[in-house]
């Protein structure tokens, strides 16, 4: 180190600021960090007092999720408004992805849970009436086949959906439907008309792509297992209905508690039956 000025080596400046020598010479190729000089004889690189700091606020951006692009122009700026903005988007994204950490948790824990409960008989078939919460989904749409298959499908066209907008999913994913379930199990080669939807963090509705769910009373019952036999759990909601003089007003609808993307046991399945009543 030259003491008058305050140069580093590069292997100190490495030492003192732990990060790798590799990488401070491609920081220097792609101009985010240039040595303040280079021995035109032996061609080391020296680096400034100012410069440790400079790889210190490097290091805490790129924590922060930052792209190396990012960066460089946050560095290049002095306009402290545009530097402002742009931290304060992404401390949204990190806040939307700490929910979606916190959404992921929260469905593993309850399968955790579940997955520790003895098989559910018929006899513990549980019929409720509970308020279903407003939420704003992101929504699919279209006429199609009852089928596993065609529902693999809707399902990844909405997760496509949903992160082409950069929405940004809070709850589980669920299914109304606008014909008679009921009518599904014998025809499954017809056209039905069905829409996939999940829980997102927007909060008004976008034409097209997000709408409000929710703000009604329900039938609801919890199905374990597959979804082969979903219709008998249905048809006892339906008998529920008729038997306690309600009416129902709108489309039944799964709500997948535990689905493939927790298990590849359909015997594990939890789905939450929901039939909007008045």
């Amino acid at each position: 180190m030259d003491k008058n000025k305050k140069l580093y080596q590069i292997g100190e400046v490495s030492k003192i600021c732990n990060i790798p020598i590799k990488t401070l010479r491609y920081y220097d190729e792609i101009k985010l960090l240039i040595p303040r000089k280079i021995d035109p004889d032996s061609n080391y690189r020296y680096y400034s007092n100012d410069q440790l700091v400079l790889v210190l606020v490097i290091k805490h951006f790129k924590e922060a999720g930052f792209s190396l692009k990012e960066i460089k122009v946050l560095l290049g700026r002095e306009d402290l408004e545009h530097n402002t903005k742009k931290v304060n988007e992404k401390c949204i994204e990190i806040d939307n992805k700490i929910n979606d950490l916190k959404m992921l948790k929260t469905k593993l824990q309850f399968f955790i849970k579940e997955s520790k409960k003895e098989k559910k008989k018929n006899e513990d078939f549980k019929i409720e009436i509970k308020k279903i919460p407003i939420s704003y989904v992101a929504y699919l749409r279209n006429k199609g086949p009852f089928t596993i298959e065609d529902f693999t499908v809707r399902y990844c066209r909405l997760i496509s959906l949903v992160e082409r907008n950069n929405f940004h999913i809070i709850k589980n994913a669920m299914a109304v439907y606008y014909d008679d379930c009921i009518d599904f199990e014998e025809k499954e080669k017809e056209v039905y008309d069905i829409e996939v939807c999940i829980a997102v963090s927007e909060e008004k509705e976008i034409d097209g792509l997000v709408r409000k769910f929710g703000g009604f009373k329900a039938v609801t019952a919890v199905h374990y297992g597959s979804y082969d036999n979903m219709i008998d759990s249905y048809k006892k909601l339906y008998k529920y209905i008729y038997e306690n003089g309600y009416e129902i007003c709108g489309e039944p609808v799964d709500n997948y508690l535990v689905d493939i993307m927790n298990t590849s046991d359909e015997e594990n399945y939890v789905t939450e039956l929901i039939i909007p009543i008045k």
